[in-house]
C-alpha cells in the first residue's frame, strides 16, 4: 500500500478472483474534502490502528480495542462483522436490510460505475472480475433507464 498524489495504490496479494496468486494493484482516487473519501478515511484508520503487525482491517473488541493473536499480530476482521455493519448502515437509511450483505458493496460499486458510464471492462479491471458473465451479475441495470426512450414512443404530444 502506498499513498500517491492521486490517492492510494493497494496491492491485493491474493483473492478469490486470482487463483494463480499473481496479485493486483488497485488504485483508489482521493476526493479531498469529501465526507466519504476512502483515502482520507484510511489515513485516519492507520493513525488509530498504529504500526502493529497483522491485518490492515483488524478485529476490535466490544471496547473498541484492537485484538491481537498469541503471536502479537492483529487478527483480521471477521467477514460476518462486515455484513453486520452493512446491514446496520442500510437499516439507518430506512430501507429493509434483509437483502443486503457485504457483497452489496461490490454490487453497489458496479452499479455506480454503470450509472457514471464507466466502461464495463474498466469496472471489471478495478473489481478484478475475469468474466463478463460474473461481472454482469453485479450490475443492477440502472443504466438501462439513462436516456431510455421506449416510454416516450407511446406518449402523445
Amino acid at each position: 500500500m502506498s499513498f500517491t498524489a492521486e490517492g492510494l495504490v493497494l496491492f491485493v496479494g491474493r483473492s478469490k478472483a486470482d487463483q494463480e496468486r499473481h496479485g493486483a494493484e488497485i488504485g483508489i482516487e482521493a476526493v479531498p474534502g469529501a465526507a466519504l473519501c476512502a483515502v482520507a478515511t484510511l489515513r485516519r484508520w492507520l493513525e488509530a490502528r498504529g504500526e502493529a503487525p497483522g491485518s490492515l482491517f483488524c478485529r476490535l473488541d466490544r471496547g473498541g480495542n484492537l485484538v491481537a493473536g498469541g503471536d502479537g499480530r492483529l487478527l483480521p476482521i471477521d467477514p460476518a462483522t462486515i455484513a453486520r455493519v452493512v446491514k446496520r448502515v442500510v437499516t439507518r437509511t430506512g430501507v429493509g436490510a434483509a437483502e443486503f450483505s457485504a457483497h452489496s458493496l461490490r454490487a453497489g460499486m458496479m452499479t455506480a460505475a454503470d450509472l457514471l458510464g464507466v466502461p464495463l471492462e474498466k469496472a471489471m479491471e478495478h473489481g478484478r472480475w475475469k468474466s463478463y458473465s460474473s461481472a454482469r451479475i453485479y450490475r443492477r441495470h440502472e443504466r438501462l433507464w439513462v436516456g431510455n426512450f421506449t416510454g416516450r414512443l407511446l406518449q402523445s404530444e
